[in-house]
């Protein structure tokens, strides 16, 4: 009797997934040198086999992909913000190092309502897209739409949501973001450019001057162009896909509401009672 059976086919590959391959004995060890000299003697007392738990299939190992999330927002919010944060912070500390008196406390409860209504107004907008729909964050209302709702999504005077007609509704609903938004002088540039560039003679079909002038024409544009057209760009991306349309969810939130309102009624409450 040979000290190993014969070897499977494509061994030397090395294991593959999901299939089972069996070691020589010579090189298995004790143990599966044991289990070859009992199945050779039958008279030979057979010991109780162990089941090895399976590991349990993971995200990682079934390779389900994960779901990709891109924040839209204008740079100039966020600047905004924390400029007005750097500028607030060192007012406070010069109110409460320099004033004792009902003036500083006053100047103490505007920097607050301020700062309240920047957070609700220029922090807290954006527009978040993920693998099953959009999130309109405005100052105070959240609007979720799955993909399959959306019909478009466009810039006017902000970027506009377009969602499908729901059932009993004469038209579909059209959602404002805050975030997004363009000026009126930015929007006519853009499309004045837009205008002449087809006015113009046609350029070479070398594909380098055409990916050039293209890359041109995109940088003129507004950032909230750019950003609704890959919007639009995902909506259609979506629709390719049959994406599963679904209701849209309002959602209040009441943090940005309790920032504007709190020091609102602080700072009545110093002008008017506290005095």
């Amino acid at each position: 009797m040979q000290g190993q059976g014969p070897q499977l086919p494509g061994a030397e590959a090395g294991p593959q997934a999901g299939q089972a391959v069996v070691a020589p004995a010579a090189e298995a060890g004790p143990q599966a040198a044991s289990s070859a000299a009992q199945a050779a003697s039958p008279s030979a007392p057979q010991p109780a086999t162990t089941a090895v738990p399976q590991p349990a299939r993971t995200a990682a190992t079934t390779g389900v992909p994960r779901s990709e999330v891109k924040v839209f927002r204008l740079p100039g919010a966020a600047v905004a913000w924390w400029t007005w944060v750097i500028f607030a912070v060192a007012c406070g500390a010069d109110v409460a190092a320099t004033g004792r008196n009902h003036t500083a406390a006053e100047i103490a409860a505007t920097l607050v309502l301020v700062t309240g209504v920047l957070y609700a107004c220029a922090l807290r907008p954006r527009v978040i897209a993920d693998s099953a729909g959009l999130t309109v964050m405005n100052p105070l209302r959240d609007h979720r739409i799955p993909w399959g709702s959306v019909a478009a999504v466009d810039l006017k005077e902000s970027v506009q949501v377009h969602c499908v007609r729901e059932p009993g509704a004469k038209r579909g609903k059209v959602v404002h973001s805050w975030a997004l938004y363009s000026q009126r002088r930015s929007r006519l540039r853009s499309e004045l450019m837009s205008h002449n560039d087809r006015r113009r003679l046609p350029r070479s079909s070398y594909d380098g001057n055409d990916r050039a002038g293209e890359a041109q024409k995109i940088s003129r544009q507004p950032a909230a162009q750019i950003m609704a057209t890959q919007l639009e760009d995902m909506v259609k991306a979506a629709r390719n896909r049959d994406a599963a349309p679904g209701p849209r969810v309002v959602t209040w939130d009441w943090r940005p509401a309790a920032a504007m309102l709190l020091p609102a009624v602080l700072l009545v409450l110093v002008i008017t009672v506290f005095r």
